[in-house]
């Protein structure tokens, strides 16, 4: 039975790590004209959580995130005006917010994997599984959505994978580059226990 001191002190970690990544993402190093930014490890604390707690905080959490990303896109007003129709917008909302950031809690699904004497392979692969996820949804709406913004040149399959890996790529190396810092020099060990 899991105690009521370590059921608050998982509440406090993860609300501490969804304001750090809800902050970070407000730092951008370079954004995309309709939507997608390269910012310092902002997914990060909602990867670290899934694999500090697993799936269910996991996922609670990173959902707070996507509807901050929500939040903060109908701020920006770069996105939505773009959605043409209802289910368009449900569409964006759902693939390009929703389920993409939700899918990163799921991050510690592998955490239990290791290759040979490398205990935090597993941790690594289910965050670049998450990623890939979001990738898709990213490139699914890339298809159904955003293609229309090709000029031709690419097509919407080469578009949307060029769009989105664009930013999605050099996000991850950044978060997957700090969060081996970090669980390599074993900083995360405290939060686990």
């Amino acid at each position: 039975m899991v105690s009521r001191k370590s059921k608050t002190k998982k509440l406090v970690v993860c609300s501490a790590f969804v304001a750090l990544s809800v902050v970070l993402s407000l730092f951008t190093l370079w954004e995309l004209p309709m939507g997608g930014s390269v910012t310092p490890a902002s997914m990060l604390p909602v990867l670290l959580i899934g694999v500090l707690y697993g799936s269910r905080w996991g996922l609670g959490s990173a959902f707070l995130v996507s509807l901050f990303q929500v939040f903060q896109a109908l701020i920006k007003g770069n996105v939505f005006p773009y959605c043409q129709t209802t289910l368009v917008l449900l569409v964006c909302i759902l693939f390009d917010y929703i389920v993409p950031y939700t899918i990163l809690g799921l991050s510690g699904m592998l955490r239990k994997v290791s290759l040979g004497k490398w205990k935090n392979f597993g941790v690594y692969l289910g965050m670049f599984v998450c990623v890939f996820l979001r990738f898709l949804c990213h490139f699914f709406t890339g298809i159904t959505i955003w293609g229309q913004w090709d000029d031709g040149v690419l097509g919407g399959i080469l578009y949307s994978i060029s769009y989105n890996g664009s930013f999605l790529l050099p996000d991850f190396a950044i978060a997957l580059a700090a969060g081996i810092l970090l669980l390599e020099s074993g900083s995360m060990k405290k939060l686990r226990e």
